[in-house]
């Protein structure tokens, strides 16, 4: 067994390593490539829009599939993604010069890309139920790794040798992640070994259920609205500080190795203090970071500011995860990380590509940056409600 999860943990961590490589080269990397194919601001938040869209009906069928069905594996459906991602990319590269193609295979591989991370996730889950020890925490820092890496690299490698260069080698990464994939331990869906929660909340009754993550919810949407505009858009506010490519690639690069040390220490961090006290930390860092953005005018003080994503980001993604699994129920937990996705990359997604992209063609960076960092300021706020201890952990009224 301990060789086993120790193979395991080895292709987990890859898949993890590579997933984020391609999901930086789609999500970040994108309006590069779409701005070369002449592609107006407006027209690159279309393309992540339908991609957000796609994202929130895929995360909440698929969630829903690999919870119930007898038949289908989770093994399966991640296989199925990759290769829906893969055709979608390459038909945007074989096919440069149509403008359909690029816009449609652009949002199917942007929304079918965003919709694998909380499967990955639940692979992990589904593998520790079955008694393996997977170490999500060292998987999950060496995707930050991994993206740090793609960003400082993709961003050199696209100046000098064109935009184009980005698809083939996001095709090449979803093909080695396939073989990957394939490779890996078969677990039975409804192994006995597997502990089952009891019957899942509907999704009504689960918002009416717990209204301290329905404020949690709201004001992590809050605090991210700015930092999606910047996912999609970056290479317009890199520009505006005087940066290019290569100061986009070193600004990504930055920022999730910023990251990696939280995320690696994440268990550490939690014994220390609790998730609330850092997700209050979160929330004060990003207020910080798109307040300073206002005042920025030189490049490499964009640059030194992505470290704060150390507390920003870093953070987040461990605290975030137990402090929904602390207010929710056990046979809830899944739906509460679920949501918080779909929050994230599907609502927020969709409002801040399409404010983001017409605002960037009719008023100014700074002007983008004034409404994230007012928006981060009430998030802020509605963050300290969430983690407070007015709110009850559950409504009894809707419960009964």
């Amino acid at each position: 067994m301990k060789k086993a999860t120790r193979i395991l943990t080895v292709q987990y961590s890859f898949l993890q390593l590579g997933y984020w490589v391609d999901y930086l080269l789609i999500s970040s990397f994108a309006a590069v490539l779409l701005m070369s194919r002449g592609f107006k601001a407006s027209e690159i938040g279309y393309v992540t829009t339908m991609g957000s869209v796609m994202a929130i009906f895929l995360q909440t069928y698929l969630s829903s599939l690999a919870d119930k069905s007898k038949k289908i594996t989770l093994k399966q459906i991640l296989g199925l993604m990759i290769a829906m991602a893969f055709l979608a990319a390459g038909i945007v590269w074989l096919v440069p010069s149509s403008h359909v193609a690029t816009f449609i295979g652009m949002f199917t591989a942007f929304g079918v890309t965003s919709s694998i991370s909380p499967l990955l996730t639940a692979l992990c889950l589904q593998y520790n139920y079955a008694g393996y020890g997977v170490d999500f925490g060292i998987a999950r820092s060496l995707g930050s790794f991994g993206y740090a890496a793609a960003g400082f690299v993709m961003g050199q490698v696209t100046e000098k040798f064109g935009a184009n260069i980005i698809l083939p080698i996001f095709c090449v990464v979803y093909v080695l992640l396939m073989f990957t994939l394939l490779s890996m331990r078969k677990v039975d869906n409804n192994n006995d070994k597997m502990e089952k929660p009891e019957k899942p909340s509907g999704i009504i009754e689960f918002f009416r259920k717990y209204p301290r993550y329905d404020v949690f919810l709201i004001s992590v949407m809050l605090i991210y609205f700015m930092q999606m505009i910047l996912g999609t858009y970056m290479i317009y506010f890199v520009k505006s500080y005087g940066g290019a490519e290569a100061e986009m690639g070193t600004v990504l690069s930055v920022t999730a190795f910023a990251e990696m040390p939280a995320v690696a220490f994440g268990m550490f961090f939690l014994r220390k203090f609790t998730a609330q006290k850092l997700l209050k930390v979160t929330a004060i860092a990003a207020s910080i970071k798109f307040i300073s953005m206002i005042f920025i005018t030189d490049i490499k003080v964009f640059i030194a500011l992505m470290l704060i994503h150390f507390f920003y980001s870093g953070m987040y993604m461990v605290s975030s995860v137990y402090f929904a699994n602390s207010i929710v129920d056990d046979s809830d937990a899944v739906k509460a990380q679920g949501i918080l996705a779909v929050g994230i990359t599907g609502v927020v997604g969709i409002a801040s590509n399409i404010i983001g992209g017409y605002m960037l063609e009719f008023v100014s960076v700074k002007a983008v940056t004034v409404l994230g960092a007012a928006l981060a300021i009430i998030g802020t706020v509605t963050m300290f409600l969430a983690t407070g201890e007015k709110i009850p952990k559950v409504s009894q009224k809707a419960a009964k």
